[in-house]
């Protein structure tokens, strides 16, 4: 399948459908359903019932005379109310389905198929994120959620980066990852990571094409032990980072010790998810 006829099958087209409406689109002027079906080799009355049905669509305008002839709406007008229809559609279904209050809480792990999902599944854990965020991250995912994170920053939250190519972020603490000097991390990749977890509470573990394409393995949970356990992991990688990336002199066993100190809290009852699974699981 052609990728333009992909494109409007996935703007809420048909098969057919999106092939009378690629046609009309390269060719501006009105045409009668059965010279289309002729130039695409259609059955001509079916030709006529998706005009009839993207006419419904406002994807294209229908002569008002008996020779029924269609015209393409622009794709920019058309991409407006499809637009316009998904945020109708999206407002009502939240309106509709929107979780009770006393929604029980699930520990449960999901797997995630999709990237969009993945990158809004980020953006929303950043957005509610309460105290601290551990994201280990890849080059092309972070400058997608280069936003969101200073966002999170600006809300007084603490920040931990892991990044792999140099990145400036006001506010948040960041260690840049490599294995050893002269030696970039990404060259043994050939795919994008996010790692992430908020809190102590919630993660999301995700390994993606390196064009961001599709979905390699990608996790999501709000399992209380398993977030507070990677939170830990990554605050333990994050810190044997930076005291690797020390430099020499006097003040080195200063700097080691004020690292330390920040580690122990990062692995402490300051933590939400941490302080919680103590209280659930811990002794009393």
């Amino acid at each position: 399948m052609r990728k333009d006829k992909e494109l409007l099958i996935e703007l809420g087209l048909n098969d057919l459908e999106a092939e009378v409406y690629g046609f009309l689109l390269q060719h501006p002027e009105a045409w009668t359903g059965y010279k289309i079906g002729k130039k695409l080799g259609k059955p001509t009355a079916n030709v006529y019932k998706a005009l009839d049905s993207l006419a419904k669509k406002g994807a294209i305008l229908m002569e008002d005379q008996a020779s029924r002839q269609g015209k393409a709406v622009p794709i920019d007008e058309f991409c407006a109310l499809v637009e316009a229809s998904i945020r109708r559609k999206s407002a009502a279904a939240r309106h509709v389905f929107t979780q009770p209050k006393s929604a029980t809480y699930d520990e449960r792990s999901y797997q995630l198929h999709s990237v969009e999902l993945v990158l809004e599944k980020a953006r929303q854990m950043l957005a509610s994120c309460q105290a601290v965020v551990m994201l280990d991250v890849f080059p092309q995912v972070a400058t997608l959620l280069t936003a969101e994170v200073a966002a999170v920053v600006a809300r007084g939250i603490q920040v931990y980066l892991q990044v792999y190519e140099p990145l400036t972020m006001p506010g948040a603490e960041v260690v840049l990852i490599d294995l050893q000097p002269q030696v970039n991390v990404l060259s043994y990749w050939r795919s994008q990571q996010l790692n992430l977890i908020v809190d102590g509470k919630e993660h999301l573990l995700a390994l993606l094409s390196d064009r961001l394409g599709e979905v390699y393995q990608a996790s999501w949970s709000k399992n209380l032990y398993l977030s507070s356990m990677l939170h830990m992991g990554f605050s333990n990688h994050y810190t044997v980072a930076r005291l690797r990336q020390l430099p020499g002199g006097a003040e080195y066993a200063q700097q080691v010790q004020a690292i330390l100190q920040q580690q122990s809290i990062l692995s402490s009852g300051a933590v939400p998810g941490v302080s919680e699974m103590l209280t659930r699981y811990g002794l009393q």
